[in-house]
C-alpha cells in the first residue's frame, strides 16, 4: 500500500518546520512464560524509544513477543484532546506512545501523565515532526524494522486556521499537518497494525468543519487565494475521505478498523492562531462566546477514547462519529471516486 507525503503539529508560535508561503508442542512452564513476557516487554520498551535520529538499536523483529497489554500511539499526545486521550488509555491499561514534535514538551507531558496515572503500564515518547516528512519516515521505518507491535493509532494532532505558510516539503500547512503527515504515518505503520491474530484500530480526528470543506484538485495547496477556514475545511474533509477509503482498501484479513470523528468545539491550543489582530471586528465577540461554551479537553476527548478502546465498536469500521454515536458526514465525503482520486494524489505527493 502506498504511503504519503506529510506535514506537522505546531506548538505555540511558528513551528521550526514551517515556512512563509512562497508560491514446540509442549506448553511452557509458568516461570518460563513470565520470563518471556518480561523479556518481550523489555525489548518492546527499547523499540518504543526509537526516534528520528540515526539508524541503530534493536534488530528487526524486536518488540514483537507475546504480551498481555495493548499499545497506542497518539499524535499530539502532549496537549489538549491528545493528552486526555493518552491519560484515559493509560487508566485502561494501555501502553501509550506520545507522538510529538517538541521533545521538551513531550517529556513534560510524559512526566505529568506519570503523576496522574502512577499505576500506568508505561509511557514512551516518539519524536517526529509532521511538517517534515523525513522525520516521519525515519521514525516509522525504525518502528517497522524493530517490529514494534501496535494496537491503536490515534491521528489526533492538528492545526486550525493558521496564516498562509508551507511545510518543510512545500505543502499548504493545514493540509500537510492535518492530513498528509498522518496519511504517510498510517500507511507506513499498517504492517504493524494489520495482523490476522490481533485486532487493531485507527482513529482519525476530523471536525464538523469538514461539512464546509471541498477538495479542490486544481488548487490543492490553496495558492490562488488563501482562506484559512477553507483550507481548514479541506483538511478536515481529507480526514474523512482518507478514513472511508482506507476502510475500503483494508482487506478483511487485516483485522483492523478505521473510524473518524468530530470532537466537538473544544477549548484547546488548536485555536492558537486566532489572534485578535487576525479576526474581523464582528468575530471577536463570537470567539469569546464560543470559548465560554466550549468543551474542556477531557470532554472533547471522549469520542476519541470511545473509538480507541470501547468493545462496543470492535467490529465497526468506516464510520463518522459525534458524541460517541455514528452520524452522517458530508455529501462529498461519500463520493468514492473523489476519495479514490484523493488517495492517489496524496500518495503521489510523497513520491512513493
Amino acid at each position: 500500500m502506498q504511503a504519503v507525503k506529510s506535514a506537522a503539529v505546531a506548538a505555540a508560535g511558528r513551528p521550526a518546520a514551517a515556512r512563509h508561503f512562497q508560491p514446540s508442542g509442549q506448553a511452557p512452564s509458568p516461570a518460563a512464560s513470565q520470563r518471556s513476557r518480561f523479556v518481550a516487554a523489555h525489548r518492546h520498551r527499547r523499540a518504543l524509544r526509537c526516534s528520528a535520529g540515526p539508524a541503530g538499536g534493536p534488530p528487526p523483529g524486536v518488540g514483537g513477543g507475546p504480551r498481555d497489554y495493548q499499545v497506542a500511539l497518539i499524535t499530539g499526545g502532549n496537549t489538549g484532546i491528545g493528552f486526555e486521550t493518552a491519560k484515559a488509555l493509560l487508566q485502561r491499561g494501555y501502553y501509550v506512545v506520545l507522538g510529538c514534535r517538541n521533545k521538551d514538551k513531550a517529556e513534560a507531558a510524559r512526566a505529568r501523565l506519570k503523576e496522574l496515572v502512577p499505576t500506568s503500564r508505561g509511557i514512551e515518547v516518539a519524536i517526529f515532526d509532521l511538517a517534515d516528512l523525513a522525520t516521519v519516515r525515519a521514525w516509522a521505518q525504525r518502528a517497522q524494522d524493530f517490529g514494534l507491535p501496535l494496537d491503536v493509532l490515534v491521528n489526533n494532532a492538528g492545526v486550525m486556521a493558521c496564516p498562509q505558510m508551507e511545510t518543510q516539503d512545500g505543502f499548504e500547512y493545514q493540509l500537510g499537518v492535518n492530513h498528509l503527515g498522518h496519511f504517510l504515518l498510517t500507511n507506513m505503520l499498517l504492517p504493524l497494525l494489520s495482523t490476522a491474530d490481533r485486532p487493531s484500530r485507527i482513529v482519525n480526528v476530523s471536525s464538523a468543519a469538514h461539512y464546509f470543506g471541498h477538495i479542490d484538485f486544481d488548487d490543492l495547496q490553496s495558492r490562488r487565494q488563501y482562506n484559512p477556514w477553507k483550507a481548514y475545511g479541506q483538511s478536515k474533509l481529507a480526514n474523512v475521505l482518507f478514513t472511508y477509503e482506507l476502510e475500503r482498501r483494508l482487506p478483511l484479513a487485516a483485522n483492523c478498523t478505521a473510524n473518524t470523528l468530530h470532537p466537538g468545539v473544544v477549548n484547546t491550543e488548536l485555536a492558537r492562531y486566532l489572534l485578535p489582530e487576525q479576526t474581523a471586528w464582528w468575530q471577536a465577540p463570537l470567539l469569546e462566546v464560543s470559548k465560554a461554551f466550549a468543551l474542556t479537553p477531557e470532554q472533547g476527548a471522549q469520542t476519541s477514547i470511545y473509538l480507541a478502546s470501547s468493545p462496543e465498536i470492535a467490529a465497526v469500521s468506516g464510520k463518522y462519529f459525534d458524541k460517541c454515536k455514528p452520524v452522517s458526514s458530508s455529501g462529498q465525503s461519500y463520493n468514492a471516486d473523489v476519495a479514490r482520486r484523493f488517495w492517489d494524489v496524496s500518495a503521489e505527493l510523497v513520491g512513493l
